[in-house]
């Protein structure tokens, strides 16, 4: 979060509602009035959920790489959970592969958009829908302004504006419910939800301000020996720190709504427009094309707002520790997590998500980046990735 931004998200905490409240934020965003606001996209599907009253042992198939609370709230909801595999370099389901899934007790189909990338979902759905089942956007990774609010006939379209996130507001979410009924019933149930308590919004941008101070090329090379040495390693620790529900009981976690700072913070949001994606696109191409021979996932999406920058690595872990000589902090990305079947006779393993989440390092990259940093962290990769055996990344599997 910009320190702008960060300081008046921080000054909302002390300040008054704001007029009309969250349904103020529902009618900014569209005015169809398809928009429901909440604490976090894991609230608001937990009350999607909440309102089809379906029935224990219904099955859901979810992409099979996602953010783990997501089948972990499909199943508290006493659901079936099946995977759809992707391809590990496109990020793409098959359409022809979730046609073959589908049976009788199938409700509904949750694709998730990743890296920042816009997937294709009009096959998808069409398999969906044909089957009677409902579509699900997962876009809490591909928010690109608040003009593009999923596709129109998708049944729910969810995004994301938690602590990492593009245009964060250090919490919240926003989702278009297509079913006026499913709608009002989701309002219902969060009208009778606890609200969140303005500390523990204050204490969520303590968080982001500490990882912003940690994050400083002139302070990070010094917590992360430190951590290092003495702690559970600086990678675990700043995983931790960017959780959005960190610790146990997610649900009663999730069970809140937004708090009045946490609503104004996002109707500032909004009011940026297209602005925070558009800052990175430029300086994400860039780093794209230095790249060029590697293996980077999603990168020929037609439409990417680069969230993130993941590239495959036969050793991921060496490719680590070579940008950490190099001044650079990398990831392997433990916030992610490969959906499995709950039943071995669902279909065939989701291998191409395993290999994804098993080779993938998910790079530095910052739009405030001068270009000449950009260069050296491309070429630092390539020269590690040429030690490993070439910059194509991995065999895929099954290769």
């Amino acid at each position: 979060m910009p320190p702008r931004a960060w300081l008046r998200a921080v000054l909302a905490c002390v300040q008054p509602p704001l007029p009309g409240g969250g349904a103020s934020i529902e009618r900014r965003w569209g005015d169809d009035g398809a928009g429901v606001v909440g604490l976090s996209v894991r609230s608001l599907f937990d009350l999607w959920l909440q309102a089809q009253h379906w029935k224990p042992g219904d099955r859901i198939v979810f992409s099979a790489l996602t953010v783990a609370d997501m089948p972990f709230i499909a199943r508290a909801h006493g659901l079936h959970v099946t995977a759809l595999d992707i391809d590990p370099l496109t990020g793409e389901a098959d359409a022809d592969a979730l046609a073959r899934m589908m049976d009788g007790r199938t409700r509904a189909v949750v694709y998730a958009h990743l890296f920042g990338a816009r997937g294709h979902t009009d096959g998808l759905r069409e398999a969906a829908h044909a089957n009677g089942a409902l579509f699900v956007e997962d876009c809490a990774e591909a928010y690109a302004g608040p003009r593009w609010r999923g596709h129109p006939d998708s049944d729910l379209a969810l995004f994301s504006f938690g602590p990492i996130k593009t245009a964060t507001a250090a919490g919240g979410g926003l989702a278009r419910v297509r079913d006026p009924e499913v709608r009002s019933e989701m309002r219902r149930l969060a009208a009778a939800l606890p609200v969140q308590r303005r500390v523990d919004q204050l204490r969520r941008l303590a968080k982001i301000g500490l990882l912003n101070a940690l994050g400083s090329p002139r302070t990070f090379g010094a917590v992360k020996r430190v951590l290092d040495a003495v702690g559970p390693g600086h990678d675990a620790v700043l995983q931790r720190l960017t959780r959005g529900f960190p610790g146990p009981d997610l649900l009663t976690r999730i069970r809140r709504r937004p708090s009045a700072p946490l609503v104004r913070t996002l109707g500032r949001r909004l009011d940026e427009g297209d602005e925070p994606v558009d800052r990175r696109i430029a300086p994400g191409r860039r780093l794209m094309a230095a790249l060029d021979e590697v293996s980077v996932p999603t990168s020929q999406a037609e439409t990417h707002s680069f969230w993130l920058v993941p590239v495959l690595a036969p050793e991921p872990q060496a490719l680590v520790h070579r940008l950490e000589s190099a001044g650079f902090h990398a990831t392997l990305g433990r916030a992610f997590a490969v959906v499995e079947h709950d039943d071995l006779d669902d279909g065939p393993p989701p291998l191409g998500a395993r290999h994804l989440m098993e080779h993938t390092v998910y790079l530095p990259f910052d739009p405030g980046m001068p270009g000449t940093v950009l260069d050296r962290l491309a070429e630092t990769v390539i020269s590690e990735l040429q030690q490993q055996g070439g910059t194509g990344g991995t065999p895929r599997p099954g290769s």
